[in-house]
C-alpha cells in the first residue's frame, strides 16, 4: 500500500502494545494480509510486547483494524465485580 493521495512525503508512524503472546503470529498474519498496512516487530514474546509501524496515512485504517480485533488480543480482563482491569498474563 502506498499513499497516493498524500500531499506530503508519508511519515511512520509507530507505537507499542502489550498483547496476548499467543496472539503475536496471528496479528502478524493479519497485517501481511493487508499487504503494506503495518509491520509487527516483537520486542519481547514472553510478555507480549510488540511494535506497531505504518504510514501516517495508514494510521486511521490500522487503528481501526486494531479495534476490531482488539477483545482477542488484549491481554486484561476486567472484573465485574470491581470493574478493575487485571492482566492475563503472569
Amino acid at each position: 500500500m502506498f499513499c497516493f493521495h498524500s500531499r506530503h512525503m508519508p511519515r511512520i508512524i509507530e507505537w507499542y502494545l502489550l498483547i496476548r503472546p499467543e496472539k503475536i503470529s496471528w496479528l502478524r498474519f493479519i497485517f501481511e494480509g493487508y499487504d503494506g498496512l503495518a509491520v509487527l516487530s516483537t520486542l519481547s514474546p514472553s510478555q507480549g510486547l510488540v511494535r506497531v509501524q505504518t504510514l501516517d496515512c495508514h494510521f486511521l485504517e490500522t487503528m481501526h483494524l486494531l479495534e476490531a480485533m482488539a477483545k482477542d488480543l488484549t491481554p486484561f480482563y476486567v472484573d465485574n465485580s470491581h470493574d478493575m482491569p487485571a492482566l492475563l498474563i503472569p
